[in-house]
């Protein structure tokens, strides 16, 4: 009969199963356990990971720093220890101010900073260079052409190179020009003369329509005064606007009117229909001028008429035209036109006639006269009575204006007949 087995043996399965379910039990509990501390790690990672702050933090004022480096670079007087300013400043407790030679280097005895001749160095004898005298009225920090002192005198900022082109009164000048005309650049009533702006354009003019082509000498007339008058036959021809000459005569007599009737006056002196007369006519001996490549010298007509427009009476002189005469001067202007501006803005350019008057803002010229061979304009400026001469390119001279006359000393009184002066 088989030995019967223990106990123990006998549960082996049993126990066997009992213990793989425990061990997966304790591995459960394990990987909860585990589980659970993760999770609680990893909230307290997240609690301890601060967001960040997104407020803008105030910049920082380093105020105190800059203080203290500006003190470092030039001390208060009043924190430090004075010195003397020369040595013949009488000072028992102020130490007196001492350099360094440019020779030896030797701490020498400085005697003044307004000293026109140099110091000698006690040490080595040295020469010890004079401090350069600064002329502050010439000063220009800015670098604009306007010196500091004055900038500052007329409320500009000497540090802003800008400020030279600005104009601060509005009166069309910048600041640099109002500092070269030494005028008020903050107000406008003080400003540069406008002259310098002044140019001159077109020079035109109405030209007479008439050239004398042939002159025959007549009989003396008795003028009015009841002498003898020369008298002339003049042939003249019309010209066009361009310049081209016409083909028909027109004779004109001088000499007394020719009287028609009482009331009705018909002067052999009309020039057609052109509407001008003849007043008188020069006559000029020939003229030896040289003509042609080779410079022949021929004898030519240089005669002389003047006319008249009937409209106005304006009178104009032409002379005799001979197409051999290089010095033949043309047509003559009647009214002469030039064209008047201003290199200032907001100020318009004119065509203007002797007597017309250029307004340039404030100021008015009056147009005195008018040069069409020099290409130049005499103006008058009305407030002075200043003349200038304006060409293409500006003013050519400038007149003084008259001075005014001076007041008649008023009559001594006169003595009493017999008496005695006081």
């Amino acid at each position: 009969m088989a030995k019967e087995l223990p106990p123990i043996l006998r549960q082996y399965d049993r126990l066997i199963a009992v213990g793989v379910l425990a061990a997966v039990a304790i591995s459960l509990i394990y990987l909860v356990a585990f589980g659970i501390q993760a999770r609680d790690d990893e909230e307290k990672f997240n609690t301890s990971v601060a967001a960040p702050d997104s407020e803008v933090k105030p910049a920082e004022d380093f105020s105190a720093l800059t203080a203290a480096i500006a003190a470092v670079g030039k001390p208060d007087r009043a924190s430090t220890l004075p010195v003397r300013a020369s040595a013949a400043e009488p000072d028992l407790f102020t130490p007196e101010r001492r350099v360094f030679c440019i020779k030896c280097a030797s701490p020498i005895t400085f005697e003044g900073e307004d000293r026109d001749e140099a110091q000698k160095c006690t040490i080595c004898g040295a020469e010890q260079p004079v401090k350069e005298k600064i002329d502050y009225s010439t000063v220009d920090s800015d670098e604009d052409g306007l010196p500091d002192v004055w900038e500052t005198a007329n409320k500009l900022d000497p540090n802003d190179p800008t400020d030279a082109d600005a104009d601060n009164d509005s009166d069309g000048f910048t600041n640099a020009q109002e500092y070269q005309a030494k005028t008020d650049p903050n107000d406008a009533k003080s400003h540069p003369a406008y002259d310098g702006f002044l140019r001159v354009g077109e020079i035109s003019g109405t030209k007479v329509p008439l050239r004398i082509i042939n002159a025959m000498r007549l009989p003396d007339e008795t003028g009015a005064d009841g002498k003898p008058t020369q008298a002339y036959r003049v042939t003249f021809v019309s010209v066009s606007e361009d310049g081209t000459p016409g083909t028909a005569n027109i004779v004109a007599k001088t000499g007394k009117p020719v009287y028609k009737s009482k009331d009705v006056i018909e002067t052999s002196s009309a020039i057609g229909k052109s509407g001008f007369s003849i007043v008188s006519y020069n006559r000029v001996d020939k003229k030896p001028i040289k003509v042609g490549p080779h410079g022949t010298t021929q004898l030519i007509e240089v005669s002389t008429a003047v006319v008249k427009r009937d409209s106005d009476g304006k009178t104009a002189t032409l002379t005799y035209w001979d197409k051999n005469n290089p010095e033949w001067p043309g047509e003559p202007l009647l009214e002469q036109k030039v064209e008047l501006s201003c290199e200032l803005s907001g100020v318009e350019p004119a065509t203007l006639i002797e007597g017309g008057t250029y307004r340039v803002k404030s100021d008015t010229y009056i147009v005195k006269k008018i040069d069409p061979a020099a290409k130049t304009v005499t103006l008058v400026h009305r407030a002075d009575k200043r003349e200038i001469v304006v060409g293409e390119s500006g003013p050519v001279a400038t007149a003084p204006a008259p001075a005014a006359a001076k007041p008649a000393p008023a009559p001594a009184a006169a003595q009493p007949s017999g008496g005695q002066k006081k």
